[in-house]
C-alpha cells in the first residue's frame, strides 16, 4: 500500500537547520519576474522551501535560499532568473588584467 506523503517541501521552512546557512556560501539568488502567473511549480519544487504566496504573489525568502537555482529551472514561464549575489572580483587573488 502506498503512502500518501505531503507535497514538497515537506517541512516547515526553516525547521530542518537551527539556523539557514545558505546565505554564507550562496552565489546567486532568484528574482520573480512579470511573467509570474502563480502556477506554484517554483514552490512545489524548491527544495529549502524559500518560496511562498504572500498576497496573490510569489515570493523569495532569502534567508532561507540556497541558490540552487531549481526554481528558475523549473518555471514553466521561465519568469524567473538567478542573479548574482556578489559583484566585483571573485576570490582572494584575483587575476591582474592581461594574464591568464
Amino acid at each position: 500500500m502506498a503512502k500518501k506523503l505531503p507535497i514538497v517541501p515537506s517541512a516547515k521552512a526553516g525547521s530542518m537547520a537551527e539556523a539557514p546557512s545558505g546565505i554564507i556560501w550562496r552565489e546567486q539568488h532568484p528574482v520573480i519576474g512579470d511573467k509570474c502567473n502563480q502556477c506554484l511549480e517554483c514552490i512545489m519544487f524548491c527544495p529549502e522551501g524559500a518560496l511562498k504566496l504572500e498576497n496573490g504573489k510569489v515570493a523569495v525568502s532569502l534567508e532561507l535560499c540556497n541558490g540552487c537555482g531549481t526554481c528558475a529551472f523549473e518555471c514553466p514561464q521561465k519568469a524567473i532568473t538567478m542573479v548574482l549575489e556578489f559583484s566585483g572580483d571573485r576570490g582572494i587573488f584575483p587575476l591582474k588584467e592581461g594574464k591568464s
